[in-house]
């Protein structure tokens, strides 16, 4: 993360410190990130920030879980990918987990392989290998391959001497080893009876949901079933899969892009700390209803926020004002950023 400006580290620095410390008492960080300003990369940072600063004793399993959301599959998945390349940089042992919420056909490529689906057929195959004892009967299967091709080179080789009888005796030798091999083929093939099947279903369930140190999801998929048993109900601590290790931060990626109730939706997961991303300078949320649209219901939460805490109600009781803006952007020529610096953003926004 050496390419982030000041301006990125410290954001990273102070919305992580508001994160991890104090975990009991709810807080709310605001970033406003004008477009092309690195967000993708400012939340990258403070996830990692915030995971390895309370990881205790290098131990994976200890950091906070940290659910991250946003209103499409194309602005979670940045974040995936992000997350994605900055994997190999980190040592194997500490690596974090990720696991990715949602309709695998509706990810990107490179984001499905940590699917919820994909990561519990990886485990249910493995399991499965496992309790056939698969290796031990592949590693079978080869030897007698081998003593098979062993016999029809024999087989071959006593026909072209003309020796019908020692012939004769290999082709059934070979016949026996043949058959010895399609029965080990179907052993492996043949799938664990129903009740296996699901007890091997429910425990990869837990255990990918239980090892999972980012959740990423869109909001509206964020709710799901399997979250809701597991983070809200409480169904998900057995013995194999130890205690339950609540989300302790919620990030939210273009939290201006969607409307009120629609960012509430993860609110019901209980955690208590909320990071908003956004920049409510851009387009909000699509409402076609005109009615609706009379009655402000394009309006964000994080815009409400922002105009909260930057107007009189932040500066009450001595409050500290949550929102922290990115201030460079890298995307336009100067020249063409100059007006809509001013024009939205005061010209505070500079050109890096």
């Amino acid at each position: 993360m050496a390419h982030l400006n000041q301006c990125q580290k410290e954001i990273i620095v102070s919305v992580s410190q508001a994160c991890v410390l104090q975990p009991e008492v709810p807080k709310t960080c605001l970033v406003q990130g004008p477009p092309g300003t690195g967000k993708s990369s400012t939340i990258a940072g403070l996830i990692l920030q915030i995971l390895y600063s309370k990881m205790e004793n290098g131990k994976v399993g200890t950091m906070p879980r940290i659910l991250v959301v946003a209103p499409s599959n194309a602005a979670v998945d940045e974040l995936a990918l992000k997350l994605i390349n900055l994997m190999p940089k980190l040592p194997e042992p500490i690596r974090f987990k990720m696991l990715r919420l949602g309709v695998q056909h509706s990810m990107h490529h490179q984001v499905r392989n940590y699917s919820y689906d994909a990561q519990i057929g990886q485990y249910i195959a493995a399991e499965t290998r496992q309790a056939k004892a698969t290796e031990s009967l592949e590693k079978d299967e080869r030897n007698k391959q081998s003593a098979a091709n062993q016999i029809y080179a024999e087989k071959m080789k006593a026909e072209a001497e003309g020796n019908a009888v020692l012939a004769g005796k290999l082709t059934r030798d070979y016949k026996e080893k043949f058959q010895q091999i399609e029965k080990i083929k179907a052993e492996i093939r043949k799938p664990l009876d129903i009740k296996a099947r699901k007890e091997l279903e429910r425990v990869a369930a837990e255990r990918t949901l239980a090892g999972a140190d980012i959740i990423l999801a869109t909001l509206s998929s964020s709710l799901s079933s399997q979250m809701e048993k597991y983070f809200i109900q409480g169904i998900g601590t057995s013995k194999g899969v130890g205690s339950l290790r609540p989300i302790s931060v919620c990030i939210m990626d273009e939290a201006s892009q969607c409307v009120e109730p629609e960012a509430l939706i993860p609110f019901k997961l209980g955690f208590c700390k909320l990071v908003m991303v956004g920049d409510h300078e851009q387009l909000p949320a699509t409402v076609t209803s005109r009615k609706a649209q009379q009655l402000d219901y394009q309006q964000s939460l994080f815009g409400r926020l922002f105009s909260y805490f930057t107007g009189l109600g932040g500066e009450e009781g001595g409050m500290v004002n949550p929102v922290l803006r990115l201030h460079t952007q890298y995307r336009m020529h100067k020249e063409i950023a100059d007006w809509p610096a001013r024009y939205f953003y005061g010209g505070l926004l500079h050109t890096g």
